[in-house]
């Protein structure tokens, strides 16, 4: 199913139903936050059945060390991998829609404008400090999720 089939979904849902997956959603986020915890169980989810690389779908991957983003105003540590087979670096959120975000704490909320109906500019005054325009991008990375 894709990410505009959900959407398309949770659009036919009444409000107390809404509410609820809101709700689900919103523990389900914050019971891990967007921590090093989030993104070591993040990483674990994603290579459970082993590291695999994006590019050329090789199972031949090692560490090649950690970098350090800022994340909500403190610094997360993240996994860097190495092909070797093709020779290309890439990390845990390689391919998602978390990708280069420079906001990952704020995906939370704007998760609960999307579900609630907000328009962009509604949800990027809710969000503070994310643009409207940037939320413009967010919401067609996850349209285009297949």
């Amino acid at each position: 199913m894709r990410a505009v089939d959900i959407v398309k979904e949770i659009q036919k849902l009444n409000s107390a139903e809404k509410h609820r997956l809101k709700e689900y959603l919103i523990n389900a986020l914050t019971a891990s936050s967007m921590t090093d915890n989030f993104l070591e169980e993040f990483a674990e989810r994603k290579n459970k059945e082993g590291y695999q690389c994006p590019d050329c779908e090789s199972e031949h991957v090692v560490r090649f060390g950690k970098y350090t983003t800022l994340v909500g105003g403190d610094e997360v540590t993240k996994q860097r991998y190495r092909c070797k087979a093709c020779r290309k670096t890439f990390t845990d959120l390689t391919n998602t829609v978390l990708y280069r975000n420079r906001h990952l704490d704020k995906w939370i909320k704007f998760i609960e404008c999307m579900i609630e109906g907000y328009s962009l500019r509604k949800s990027a005054s809710l969000t503070k400090g994310v643009t409207h325009i940037t939320l413009f991008y967010w919401r067609h990375k996850l349209i285009l999720i297949k």
